[in-house]
């Protein structure tokens, strides 16, 4: 089964750079200090971004669900006396796949991504279509009726049909990484030059962050392996993101910058929450470390890893609802 990304999310553009203008802009009109040109080329990128993170997000929790309770092997492993609840992804969460589709002919062209949402598509459905079967046959507790026989197949199909879809999904993801990297840099820039000093501060925080979560992905680290981290690479990252977080905390109750860069005082405020909780989720791993205190078995055998305390599963889901949080910044 596919290993996640580094993190849940990824970071959306074009929400701070509209909020420089008139809080009254409708998505028909060009923001001020925004060409026509950006504005097509952030909302396809942002388009792109929604699918990325349906997959990395509920589909991902879908598939961890299923696949940690009847394994990743062609056949499942069922338990005695088995009670399982199936998950699934909602109509409403499935319209960000065709919509993504919808841009891949559009300017700017992504050379890169724009192909990989074309293939990605039928195979997203086709995953889905599995997983829709599935939640009828155990809500039904079929199971019950024909002794696993039907379980057994759609095990298999979903097997098949997401290792078809893990292919194409390693390459979009590494697709949209690179093209996001460029994307905020350029945004960061942009946001510096505006003297938007809190929106600059929360998009560099949300950069460092995810850098400190790659050098953990890019040294293989894992709640199995946490303490064999380079804590001479790490806390070069991590540094640089704690500086991030205390100025944006500075700067985030600075009442008269908020009214100047027309920021929401509540969404600024719940983002700068969440982003400490994702740094504090950060210094726990140095606190493991410095204990020299690997994660227990039982935490590692279990089914929410991802809110053990000193793991990189914990900061990387902490770090995915501050992108969240930054997501919906106005």
């Amino acid at each position: 089964m596919r290993k996640l990304s580094f993190v849940i999310a990824i970071i959306m553009l074009g929400t701070l750079l509209s909020a420089c203008s008139s809080v009254t802009s409708t998505m028909d009109q060009t923001p001020a200090g925004v060409t026509s040109g950006e504005s097509k080329e952030i909302e396809k990128y942002n388009a792109y971004v929604m699918l990325n993170n349906l997959m990395t997000g509920r589909i991902n929790e879908v598939l961890v669900h299923y696949f940690e309770k009847l394994g990743v092997d062609t056949q499942p492993v069922i338990e005695k006396n088995f009670s399982f609840i199936m998950l699934d992804v909602a109509e409403t969460e499935r319209e960000v796949i065709d919509k993504a589709n919808g841009y891949t002919a559009s300017q700017p062209a992504f050379a890169t991504a724009d192909p990989l949402v074309t293939k990605l598509t039928p195979v997203i459905k086709d995953l889905l279509s599995v997983l829709d079967d599935m939640k009828a046959y155990y809500d039904s507790k079929g199971y019950v009726d024909d002794n696993f026989a039907q379980g057994k197949q759609l095990h298999t199909r979903l097997v098949n049909a997401n290792l078809a879809y893990e292919n194409v999904a390693t390459q979009y993801f590494r697709a949209l990484q690179k093209l996001g990297n460029e994307q905020r840099l350029a945004e960061l820039q942009k946001l510096k030059d505006a003297d938007q000093q809190i929106r600059y501060n929360a998009l560099k925080f949300m950069i460092d962050a995810e850098a400190t979560a790659i050098e953990m992905d890019e040294q293989g680290i894992s709640a199995g392996n946490v303490l064999q981290l380079d804590m001479t690479k790490f806390k070069a990252k991590y540094d640089i993101m704690t500086a991030d977080l205390n100025e944006l905390m500075t700067i985030s109750k600075d009442k008269e910058r908020i009214q100047k860069e027309g920021v929401n005082s509540f969404s600024i405020g719940n983002y700068v929450d969440a982003a400490t909780e994702a740094k504090a989720a950060a210094s726990k791993i140095i606190e493991r470390i410095n204990k020299k205190e690997p994660v227990s078995d039982s935490d590692l055998n279990g089914q929410f890893l991802h809110t053990t305390d000193g793991t990189p599963e914990n900061f990387n889901y902490l770090l995915s609802k501050a992108i969240e949080r930054y997501n919906e910044m106005n």
